[in-house]
């Protein structure tokens, strides 16, 4: 393109842009600025924890064998859309050890972490006139792919034993007044971002009566499980007994975010339409490889119990710190397992002067509105 004087003008793409992009929210995970020493912003794992030599020998390994390098093995063209037919049946495994199921590998899918099993689940399953709801404070991502589809997402009430039943069947009641059809609850069940809150076993079995009741779907989004003890409150999706729990999980939280490796796991006639939707030509099958051989030889579970004594320590030190430095002004509920501290202001402290301190002493934190899709909440 160029101008009247005869100079080249740079395109300007933003005309062509659909109206998709247009309304589309900026992106969760915003440029820090480099003075930041202390992000509490992003959850993080710990660098230190990464089992980055077993994981260099594992990759050597798998790099000389068969196929390693090929789209799928040999005749396995289904793991172009449901992932390396080893590693599901590997998952099947280790999920039958720790929840005490029996987790079909037809009903398991590779995707590229969690949050892409979530965007597919929202696309297989909810469309105009669905209400979806969420905890009223939850993972952003969340509920922008849910909007995506352009369901109702809404907010339902939360405490220290998780999602409130009670407020969650005032929600539905109400949602089908206004001709809305009630499709999913999606719900992290164990140590909640970013309250940390642990569902109750009782409140796990009650919510599993109304999906029954008022005929929905429920996702459990399962990736902060492992961080803790709460971990002994058992799977929503190993309780089910009616097929309408999905649950997502990565590796990505528990041996490195790098490794962007996750899965859907339900039943296979609840994961086929996922495939139906799914655009890519599937996750990095030489990471897949590798994962197999990882969970082939047993390391995750050693590795598991590495991490939750080294979260355990952190959540200690952190507890401690807050008390010590910021009561009264501020109070949380000490969590027992996961990342996050859902911090509560006294009424007197100004959060935009604080945050704007934080900032000059090179501490970032996220406000709470962020989690939430209901712009009075603060």
């Amino acid at each position: 393109m160029t101008s009247e004087a005869g100079k080249s003008v740079a395109f300007d793409p933003s005309k062509l842009i659909s109206d998709a992009a247009q309304a589309g929210d900026p992106p969760y995970f915003h440029r820090q600025p480099p003075t930041v020493t202390f992000d509490f912003d992003q959850g993080l794992p710990d660098a230190a924890t990464y089992p980055a030599e077993l994981l260099v020998r594992l990759a050597t390994e798998t790099v000389m064998e068969p196929y390693a390098l090929e789209y799928s093995t040999r005749g396995e063209y289904m793991d172009l859309s449901y992932g390396n037919r080893g590693l599901r049946e590997e998952l099947a495994r280790y999920l039958d050890r720790r929840d005490g199921g029996r987790q079909d590998p037809d009903g398991i899918m590779i995707v590229h972490g969690s949050a892409h099993g979530l965007s597919l689940l929202a696309r297989a399953y909810l469309q105009t006139g669905d209400a979806v709801f969420v905890e009223a404070a939850t993972f952003p991502f969340g509920i922008r792919y849910f909007e995506a589809t352009d369901a109702t997402v809404v907010p339902v009430a939360i405490d220290t034993d998780g999602i409130r039943l009670d407020d969650l069947r005032r929600c539905i009641i109400e949602a089908r007044g206004k001709g809305l059809r009630p499709k999913l609850v999606y719900v992290i069940a164990t140590h909640q971002l970013p309250t940390g809150a642990v569902l109750s076993l009782e409140r796990r079995r009650k919510l599993l009566e109304m999906a029954e009741e008022f005929d929905f779907m429920i996702h459990e989004d399962n990736v902060y499980r492992e961080h803790g003890p709460g971990c002994e409150v058992p799977t929503l999706l190993s309780l089910d007994q009616t097929s309408r729990v999905v649950q997502t999980d990565s590796f990505a939280k528990t041996v490195a975010p790098a490794i962007r490796i996750g899965w859907v796991a339900g039943t296979p006639e609840a994961i086929m339409p996922l495939s139906k939707v799914r655009q890519d030509l599937g996750a990095s099958m030489w990471l897949q490889r590798i994962m197999v051989k990882y969970l082939a030889e047993g390391h995750h579970e050693k590795h598991i119990a590495q991490i939750r004594a080294v979260y355990a320590e952190k959540r200690r030190a952190a507890s401690q710190a807050l008390r010590d430095f910021c009561a009264p002004e501020i109070t949380f509920d000490e969590p027992v397992g996961g990342w996050y501290y859902w911090l509560r202001l006294s009424e007197d402290v100004d959060w935009p002067e604080v945050q704007a301190e934080c900032m000059r002493r090179g501490i970032a934190m996220r406000p709470g509105e962020m989690f939430s899709n209901d712009p009075a909440q603060k």
